[in-house]
């Protein structure tokens, strides 16, 4: 999470291209920020002069993400419930977060899920900026349902707390990489992997926060039998090429998403999404060792969905031991 902490001080070149308004104005600010997340109370610490207010925000189809701060001490207060879960990273400063009698303090090395239903005061640092992810509780309903396969009966409860472990992938690491894909523009290509991302978001809050289902999707001790495993694997195979949604696995298998996901776990070691990701880079690296003349590594890297190149090269390395321009070099 390093990387988010330095593009400038205050963070105002992260999502720079989705401004959404800047203001020193208390009721502009109000106003902008109520339209964005939900109605509430916006208050100015008496010591700390006037706002120099920013948002950068940009709303998807299941998931809102957003950087922003005030430039000032400031308290919220009348948060009102907008039926979708809140996720808090503070990326300078620190935040004070009132859920109900429960106050929690939250800095770079721990974040905040909040459902706005128990959300109803805030305390910002002066020196405060926030990376602010939003979730609608229908979409996290939608996949639990998918991941479990019933509805759930009751609404589903997160651990307020979230720490952020050191070097070692979070949460956050994906919020990182649909932040990449935010900023690589509008393409086709682009809006496919935002929708993958989005999906991945809400998959991975599940698997990993805890939570009141949080039992529910862990591997079971039931046997899965291999074929539903089989039959998407040869599914993903012959589609790879475009976007696969969560559901259509889940539809092809045969079996619930909660048994497709245990199935892949113990006979694969990873998601039915991890996998698919990872027969991509195959096939990319397949295409860079027989690459014809004039190919590039980013023509090849686009055929196959990725789009974020820097990150791409890191990944790929990681996986094969050399830079796929690397692999194209070596045997062309």
């Amino acid at each position: 999470m390093a990387a988010l902490g330095a593009r400038e001080p205050g963070n105002r070149l992260l999502m720079g291209n989705h401004r959404v308004f800047e203001s020193a104005d208390l009721d502009q600010t109000r106003d902008h920020i109520a339209r964005t997340y939900c109605p509430h109370h916006l208050s100015i610490g008496e010591r700390t002069g006037r706002l120099s207010a920013w948002l950068n925000h940009k709303r998807l189809s299941q998931v809102g993400v957003g950087a922003m701060a005030y430039g000032a001490e400031v308290a919220i207060s009348g948060v009102e419930d907008q039926d979708f879960l809140l996720l808090v990273l503070p990326l300078r400063g620190a935040a004070n977060i009132g859920l109900g009698r429960q106050s929690i303090d939250c800095d770079r090395g721990r974040a905040v899920v909040a459902s706005t239903v128990e959300l109803d005061r805030m305390r910002w640092s002066q020196d405060c900026s926030q990376l602010v992810v939003q979730i609608s509780t229908a979409a996290i309903d939608r996949h639990l349902t998918l991941m479990t396969g019933r509805p759930p009966r009751d609404p589903v409860r997160f651990t307020p707390e979230m720490a952020i472990a050191g070097d070692r992938p979070s949460w956050w690491s994906y919020v990182t990489l649909l932040l990449d894909e935010l900023s690589s523009g509008d393409g086709l290509g682009v809006q496919a992997s935002i929708a993958h991302l989005e999906t991945l978001l809400i998959v991975k809050l599940l698997e990993t926060q805890g939570s009141n289902y949080r039992d529910q999707l862990q591997p079971q001790a039931c046997r899965i039998a291999p074929q539903h495993v089989r039959r998407v694997e040869r599914f993903i195979a012959d589609n790879v090429e475009r976007p696969i949604a969560l559901e259509e696995l889940v539809e092809i298998s045969g079996v619930s998403a909660r048994a497709l996901f245990d199935g892949f776990r113990r006979f694969r070691g990873q998601s039915p999404m991890a996998y698919l990701r990872s027969i991509r880079f195959e096939r990319v690296r397949h295409d860079l060792l027989n690459a014809r003349a004039g190919e590039t590594v980013t023509s090849i890297a686009c055929r196959w969905g990725f789009y974020q190149f820097g990150r791409f090269a890191g990944q790929y390395r990681q996986i094969f031991g050399e830079l796929p321009s690397e692999t194209l070099h070596a045997h062309s």
